[in-house]
């Protein structure tokens, strides 16, 4: 392994790194009382109740700690590991021992009975940190197997069509598809606890062609009976794009095991979708049924499936095609497959409306559905209306509104880092509706849109203090739940599937784009896609040794930039890796004056107490076979 020594001597260690290592070591610490609070002495959550009978909310469960292992795996403490550990295992145990409408519990062979794949892909995060974390944990390898197992054409649970490369049903788990069954998730529940006035006023009927003229008329019981037989009748069986997000589950098992079966499972269903998206003109369809026709319940229509085009729209359609493709390309190398998601952002681009409403550029406004023409009757605000305030439909598109909450876009981008692609993202900014050059130290989306902007204007060298005002930001996060953890002085009044991640007061969206290149992975079920991953060669364990921290200064088609701090009181070694499972090879090196060409996909590091090092580092990229396998030992 190449091997470089730090010599550049800290008169005292810059305010980024010392913000990196004061929020690691604040949100250890955090995290120790937040376990103690939050679950009962045995290491159970304390949701859901002994009496509860569902399907929704596990998923719930697990986001409010499911970053932990991340956490550690870019230099936590080992309590982060620990912690996590145990919430998993006693979040596993609740879920066995809570029922569901069909006689069988919530949790199953330690895999949910029966849900769709935002939600597990939400949930499943956990696992694809983990392998990040602990890859040489047997249990974790065990699992990786056995729950992509779920989807082999084998399995006894059948899941899967192999033949026709396709996933039988819209919600599928370790019982199968027979309980896809939307009216499961409770007492007027639609879509799982917001009840049918909020969540169809949110988001509009998906369908024209039924009996309701509105969303209100759906609190009358007997009508919402018929509105779940219609979903019966349309959408608990056949396939839709969010199954795409099975992919990670397969690549995580890759990445652990190096057995080819699971890259094979992820380019073939690929391209099964491309093909079907090919047969319908472009557009991706939201429904196929099980003879493998494009709208084999929907009358032929390519729209009106369950979290489809008209029903959620882009939000939940596009996370599939971006899931898989990002996968295919990191177990593959081929940046081609990158063509299908970039071709349905293109295909809303061309549909898009240009509005005036920043100083200096206009906001494109892009279609996020697609129906049949009709009154929407629900909650339009920030979308384009007509003149009697109805929503703007045009050619079957409509919720015409920006993308600001879209990071689809700016992840093709970072996996092609090809102009065009950065273009596209420039031009989808929503630009009237904030400055990019700032960071929001409070208020964020669950799924993190919007900071990858003010990223990328420090990367363009626009915003220089983006480091520090970031750490400070995750700073003020952790302090604002640790003041909610105060307030509740045990466990919360208002206990429901939420209470964990509401409270959660671990942050790694800014440490993953500082110390790896890295956004926010696909919330829904994506993997961490980074530049550069650092390892404790000491130790032998993944993550940053104590009191060293990284910056990542540049990204670029060619490389990287990255500095490297000891700020602490010990000599450090370190191995930083080429991607985060060395997938990219480091092709040449330059640090101070010297000059190297490693040809290598890791470098071993030597960082004396009080030094510093800035490294360029040109990469070829998606070359290696990827692994979760720690470089050093």
């Amino acid at each position: 392994m190449f091997e470089i020594e730090a010599s550049e001597s800290l008169a005292r260690p810059p305010d980024w790194a010392v913000l990196q290592r004061t929020l690691l070591e604040t949100m250890a610490d955090a995290v120790d009382r937040f376990a103690d609070g939050y679950f009962d002495e045995s290491g159970e959550p304390y949701w859901p109740p002994d009496d509860h009978v569902g399907i929704d909310g596990f998923d719930d469960l697990l986001e409010g700690f499911c970053n932990w292992p991340l956490v550690y795996a870019m230099g936590g403490d080992e309590r982060f590991l620990e912690h996590a550990r145990e919430a998993y295992e006693g979040a596993l145990k609740r879920g066995r021992e809570t029922e569901t409408p069909f006689g069988h519990p919530m949790v199953v062979d330690e895999f949910e009975q029966c849900r769709d794949w935002f939600h597990l892909g939400e949930g499943n995060r956990f696992i694809y940190n983990m392998g990040l974390a602990a890859p040489d944990d047997e249990t974790v390898v065990d699992r990786a197997e056995r729950f992509a197992h779920l989807y082999f054409d084998d399995a006894d649970v059948n899941n899967y069509d192999g033949e026709k490369r396709l996933v039988r049903a819209p919600q599928t788990g370790s019982m199968g598809p027979e309980y896809s069954d939307l009216s499961a998730f409770g007492d007027r529940s639609t879509f799982g606890g917001y009840g049918s006035d909020y969540r169809w006023a949110s988001h509009g009927l998906p369908w024209r062609d039924t009996a309701f003229d509105e969303a209100a008329e759906l609190l009358d019981p007997a009508n919402e009976e018929r509105l779940y037989e219609i979903y019966r009748e349309r959408c608990s069986r056949g396939d839709i794009p969010l199954n795409l997000g099975i992919t990670s589950l397969m690549t995580n098992a890759y990445l652990h095991t190096g057995d080819d079966r699971y890259r094979d499972w992820v380019i073939e269903y690929l391209e099964a979708w491309r093909e079907r998206t090919a047969e319908n003109g472009g557009i991706i369809p939201d429904n196929v049924g099980l003879s493998g026709e494009i709208g084999e319940y929907t009358d032929g229509k390519w729209y009106g499936g369950f979290y489809g085009w008209s029903w959620g729209g882009w939000h939940y359609v596009g996370i599939g095609p971006t899931v898989a493709a990002e996968n295919a390309v990191l177990l593959d190398g081929n940046r081609e497959y990158l063509a299908f998601p970039r071709s349905q952002l293109d295909v809303l681009i061309e549909n898009g409306i240009e509005v005036s409403e920043g100083p200096v550029h206009d906001t494109l406004y892009v279609p996020h559905k697609y129906g049949d023409p009709g009154d929407y009757h629900y909650d339009a605000s920030g979308v384009l209306t007509e003149d009697d305030g109805e929503v703007l439909w045009r050619d079957g598109w409509y919720e015409f509104k920006p993308h600001r909450d879209d990071p689809y876009a700016f992840h093709l981008w970072y996996l092609s880092l090809a102009e065009g692609d950065r273009e596209r993202v420039d031009r989808l900014r929503d630009w009237g509706s904030q400055d990019w050059k700032q960071v929001d130290f409070r208020t964020s989306t669950k799924h993190g849109a919007g900071e990858e902007y003010a990223w990328l204007a420090y990367l363009d060298g626009d915003f220089p203090d983006y480091p520090e005002r970031r750490m400070e930001a995750a700073h003020a996060h952790v302090q604002d739940r640790l003041a909610l953890v105060r307030e509740d002085g045990g466990v919360p009044a208002d206990l429901d599937e939420d209470y964990l991640r509401n409270r959660n007061p671990v942050f790694h969206r800014g440490l993953l784009q500082l110390t790896m290149g890295s956004p926010q992975p696909v919330y829904y079920g994506g993997l961490v896609m980074a530049q550069v991953r650092h390892f404790d060669a000491e130790r032998e364990r993944p993550g940053l040794p104590p009191g060293v921290s990284a910056l990542v200064e540049d990204v670029t088609r060619e490389g990287v930039s990255l500095t490297l701090v000891n700020g602490g009181g010990t000599d450090r070694e370190l191995i930083v890796q080429a991607g985060a499972y060395g997938e990219h090879e480091f092709a040449s090196l330059e640090y101070g004056t010297e000059r190297a060409r490693p040809a290598s996909n890791a470098i071993r590091v030597s960082l004396p107490s009080g030094s510093r090092v800035s490294l360029s580092a040109a990469l070829d990229r998606f070359v290696n076979d990827p692994t979760y396998a720690v470089p050093c030992e």
